[in-house]
């Protein structure tokens, strides 16, 4: 009976197992600098923290991703004890005032569909960082 009993439970884990890692994707981004400064992508994270993303000097990428729950269109990135934090929002704006130059990196967060990959051409030139979709 013991047997039978710890044979059930492992089936069970092991299909909750499965189950939560269908579910479990990621949003993947490519930001291509195409104007003449360098910019600071930076996401800010549930209960208030920022996280810096990287730097992308003028004619580089930088690329960074973040986690998905499918079921439930959540986006998060993990911290150090392996929380899921989620993301409120992302930008890129130029490097020691990114936050006044900012561009607004649209998440698409629908319960049930998977996230398509983001692709960015984006340049601080101007009085505001200006991003468009590739």
């Amino acid at each position: 009976m013991r047997l039978h009993l710890a044979l059930v439970s492992l089936i069970l884990a092991g299909a909750n197992a499965a189950s939560a890692s269908a579910t479990a994707q990621s949003i993947d981004f490519a930001v291509e600098n195409t104007g003449k400064t360098t910019l600071v992508c930076s996401a800010a994270i549930a209960h208030w923290y920022s996280a810096d993303l990287g730097d992308v000097a003028p004619g580089e990428n930088l690329s960074f991703s973040f986690g998905v729950d499918v079921a439930t269109g959540t986006v998060f990135q993990m911290n150090t004890v392996g929380n899921k934090m989620a993301v409120q929002r992302v930008w890129c704006g130029r490097k020691g005032d990114d936050w006044q130059t900012r561009a607004e990196i649209p998440l698409e967060r629908r319960a049930g569909v998977a996230p398509a990959p983001i692709h960015l051409r984006c340049t601080g030139d101007g009085e505001r960082t200006g991003c468009t979709a590739q």
